[in-house]
Order: C-alpha cells, then sequence, then structure tokens
C-alpha cells in the first residue's frame, strides 16, 4: 500500500497550488526529498508543473539520451515520475485548493506538504490541519533524534529501530575513521 500525499505551494491567503503525489509520502521520505531538492520557489514551481506524481525523486527530468517511462523496468533511477508526462495521463495538472480541501478525509492521502510565502517546507498528517503546520526540517531532525542518530544526508526511506541500528552503526564507523584519520596526521611543529 502506498502512502499517498498532496504538494504544495501557499500562493495566496487560503490557496494552494497543489499536486498528489502517490508513493512514500511519509517524512523521511517525500518531506527529506522535498527540504533537500526542491527548496527554492523556483525548484517547486517546477515540480508542480510536472502536474500529479506517482513518485518523487531527486531530479525532475531525465536524461533525453536515455528511454525513460512510466513502469519500474522502463524508468531512470533517481528521477520524478509523473502521470502526464510519463504515462499520457489527462487532467493531472496542478490544482489550486484551499487547506479544507487538502484536509479532506476523503482524498485519502496521509500527508500534506506546504511550501509557504516564506520559502519553508510545512507539513500536517491529514486530517489534523487545525493543530497547525509542523516544520518539516525541525521533525525530521526529531524523528532521527529519538533513535540517537543525526540525520543523515542522501537517505530518503523508512526509519525503523532495525534501520536506525544500522545507520548508528554506519556513523560510528565514520567518526572513527575520521578520528584515526586525524590522529594519523603529522602533528605540527613550529
Amino acid at each position: 500500500m502506498s502512502t499517498r500525499s498532496f504538494i504544495a505551494r501557499q500562493i495566496g491567503e487560503d490557496q494552494y497550488r497543489t499536486v498528489y503525489c502517490h508513493s512514500d509520502g511519509y517524512l523521511t521520505y517525500n518531506g527529506a526529498m522535498l527540504l533537500d531538492h526542491y527548496n527554492t520557489p523556483e525548484k517547486v514551481d517546477e515540480l508542480l508543473a510536472l502536474g500529479d506524481l506517482s513518485v518523487l525523486n531527486e531530479k525532475l527530468y531525465p536524461n533525453p539520451n536515455k528511454p525513460h517511462g512510466f513502469d519500474y523496468d522502463k524508468r531512470q533511477e533517481g528521477v520524478t515520475v509523473a502521470y502526464g508526462r510519463d504515462r499520457g495521463d489527462e487532467k493531472t495538472q496542478a490544482r489550486t485548493l484551499t487547506l479544507a480541501e487538502l484536509d479532506d478525509p476523503n482524498n485519502w492521502t496521509a500527508y500534506v506538504y506546504i511550501f509557504t510565502q516564506d520559502n519553508a517546507w510545512k507539513y500536517f498528517h491529514a486530517g489534523h490541519s487545525a493543530e497547525g503546520l509542523r516544520d518539516v526540517k525541525e521533525d525530521l531532525a526529531n524523528e532521527y533524534a529519538a533513535y540517537g542518530l543525526e540525520r543523515p544526508q542522501g537517505y530518503y526511506g523508512f526509519l525503523t529501530e532495525a534501520i536506525a541500528v544500522q545507520m548508528k552503526a554506519e556513523q560510528s564507523a565514520e567518526i572513527s575513521e575520521k578520528y584515526s584519520d586525524e590522529m594519523d596526521a603529522p602533528a605540527m611543529t613550529m
């Protein structure tokens, strides 16, 4: 089952230019991806111009010299998959919704991400907009901190206890290697 989300840019008092994203809508995937790769008004507008998405990735556009399509075996790695561009679906363009429409329980989304007029990514769990918008960057840091980790750059996926244990081991190895390299460096003399 997919974790569906809306991705929106606030364009007015209660107006949000919005696309639907079918997969990986949870904070440690879409939230992190938006924060890292779509963090300027121009990038957000480019993303929304693709219309509704099957999956969000680091890149918006496929390499034109290689095949790219909607099906799993035809996708270029790391490229966002859009229903209109990559499958030829119609009526997938971004639309303007209100906060109440974004939070409608009948839309089947789990998360709603909003790029605010202050150029920050905020979000809420569907059905909880009345509790206010949460900060993506802050909540990502807190999610990892709950496992005793700093958020690793470039990781987009589920965060479970088993994954956190593996990440801790990798982070410890990196710290040990860096410390070892510093200890092996020649001492500076005056």
